[in-house]
């Protein structure tokens, strides 16, 4: 019984089949360059979609704020509070945003593209840039202790000082 079991188990493998093909590396580079040389024929045509047209601050303003009313209107709001970030143009195609949070760095890169591709097209300019710049802003200390809330006010009023020693007071008390 038992040299039935195993003529079995060998007939049984050998009926199994292979059903996985392991890819050839040379056929993904194939693919992975034929993917990129279809990106850049479509990047070449899009630039070509675009003109040079020069355009003023003043025009890239108007044409940004109405890309911020339409993702307010679409309910995008995180959209909207990153789009009205101070915005300035330098040189001539490279347009900066200020942020002074990272988090708002984080949503811009979810709409970066379309943001650039609208700009683009309403100013009809290919060579539009797109830069962030992350300032920190100076936290004011807040003064929580009594002697830190009178020195505060002391700064402000120095005869606050001369009127304690006069006094004889202490505003730790």
């Amino acid at each position: 019984m038992a040299q039935k079991a195993k003529s079995e188990v060998k007939i049984n493998s050998q009926k199994l089949k292979s059903t996985t093909k392991i890819p050839k590396l040379s056929n993904i580079l194939e693919e992975a360059k034929a993917e990129e040389e279809e990106k850049k024929a479509n990047t070449t045509d899009d630039d070509e979609l675009y003109g040079e047209e020069k355009f003023t601050e003043e025009a890239l303003l108007t044409i940004w704020n109405e890309f911020a009313e339409k993702a307010k209107a679409e309910g995008r709001d995180s959209e909207y509070a990153v789009l009205k970030q101070q915005v300035r143009l330098e040189n001539e195609y490279t347009i900066i945003i200020t942020f002074t949070n990272s988090v708002k760095l984080v949503i811009l890169d979810k709409f970066r593209s379309d943001l650039i591709t609208y700009l683009k097209s309403k100013l009809n300019n290919r060579h539009i840039k797109l830069e962030t710049e992350l300032k920190e802003e100076e936290q004011s200390k807040v003064p929580y202790t009594n002697g830190e809330k009178f020195d505060f006010m002391a700064e402000k009023k120095p005869i606050l000082k001369e009127l304690k020693n006069r006094l004889g007071l202490d505003p730790d008390f």
